[in-house]
């Protein structure tokens, strides 16, 4: 149906005086539009004319289309009309239609149409992550039931049992892989509880020096293991006694995955670096560092790096487990650094440069 078709008449003024009212009870949402049977703009607020990228305009004798150059929007209003009866549509709106905004078309005594735009961009957004986490833990679960289903089937079978040494090495790989579900599950676990904001934190003065310490004493095993060399850098500015106040646990915990992860993905020979420094920044931080000279983030990843379930390569990180954890990882360890970070008011950050090494830092509250 083209413009042409549509009556033209303009509304009544019981109707404009209708409309008057719910714009002035309305504080933004919905975004309200009074529209002819043109599809010309009879009366809008200035959220509206903001929302068409057009502040200060007055978009009253505007075609709808004209104003938002939305082709799904002027369709709602359209199939209202056709109908003779409320719609309810989706619409891409804004700056290149970065927000989406649920419509509802509701004719008025034959006279034009009440438009009601409810922003539901959270909502989509909301709706997207949880389908992207389905479809990503589903990847992660299939992976290794996959495989231990195979190899059980194949020791069942009898295939090996003239072969104690391949049904060793197959028992072997059940075993990892029940260890990958076991950790998944921990870490999912983990995270939930952290984004739940129901994290208690025990929060007290820490000594920077000693977090250092005991960061380097737990990872030192596996790193030795792996050939990889620790060393705990100064705390600057030197002698400084300066304070973290976090709870010794948690920022442990995100330490000790940072440490991990530099030891799973260095060359053997490199070398893991941890200390800590003040920030200059007016809040006041103390920010502890974990070093590495493995393998490098490109930079098109980095920028994602904190997200749960975003790995960059599994193939770049070593084929062998770490301290007794399967070598596979979830994508889930740097998400809970970064939620533990923010549990406690700080931030996370990187640098990196591909195969040369990479620098990750927690900041956290300075005590007093």
């Amino acid at each position: 149906m083209d413009s042409g078709s549509l009556r033209a008449s303009a509304p009544p003024r019981a109707t404009t005086a209708a409309f008057e009212a719910l714009l002035e009870r309305s504080e933004g949402d919905p975004i309200l539009l009074l529209v002819d049977d043109r599809l010309r703009i009879v009366r809008a607020g200035p959220q509206a004319a903001t929302l068409a990228g057009r502040v200060g305009t007055n978009l009253e004798g505007i075609s709808l289309i004209a104003a938002f150059g939305s082709a799904a929007l002027d369709g709602v209003v359209r199939a209202a009309f056709a109908a003779g009866e409320p719609v309810v549509g989706e619409a891409q709106l804004g700056h290149l239609g970065s927000r989406t905004f649920q419509v509802d078309a509701v004719p008025v005594a034959g006279q034009g149409f009440v438009l009601a735009l409810h922003d539901i961009t959270a909502l989509r957004r909301i709706e997207r992550v949880r389908r992207d986490f389905v479809a990503n833990i589903s990847h992660e679960l299939r992976n290794p039931l996959t495989s231990i289903k195979l190899l059980a089937e194949t020791l069942s079978s009898g295939a090996a049992d003239e072969d104690e040494a391949t049904a060793r090495e197959f028992a072997l790989q059940i075993e990892r892989e029940v260890d990958h579900l076991a950790q998944l599950v921990d870490e999912l676990l983990d995270l939930s509880i952290i984004e739940s904001g129901e994290v208690r934190l025990a929060i007290e003065p820490l000594a920077p020096d000693e977090v250092v310490a005991g960061v380097a004493e737990r990872i030192g095993p596996v790193a030795e293991r792996s050939e990889i060399a620790v060393r705990t850098l100064p705390g600057e500015p030197p002698g400084s006694r300066a304070r973290a106040a976090a709870d010794p646990g948690r920022l442990g915990q995100a330490l000790l995955n940072l440490a991990h992860n530099a030891v799973k993905y260095s060359r053997p020979g490199g070398e893991l670096r941890i200390g800590w420094a003040e920030t200059s920044d007016p809040a006041g931080h103390i920010r502890f560092i974990v070093g590495d000279d493995g393998i490098g983030i490109p930079a098109s990843h980095q920028g994602r790096i904190f997200e749960r379930f975003y790995k960059v390569d599994r193939s770049r990180a070593r084929d062998e487990g770490v301290d007794g954890r399967p070598s596979g990882s979830a994508g889930l360890g740097l998400a809970i650094v970064r939620h533990i970070a923010e549990a406690h008011g700080g931030s996370v950050g990187l640098e990196s440069v591909e195969g040369v090494g990479s620098t990750f830092w927690i900041d956290v509250p300075r005590a007093g």
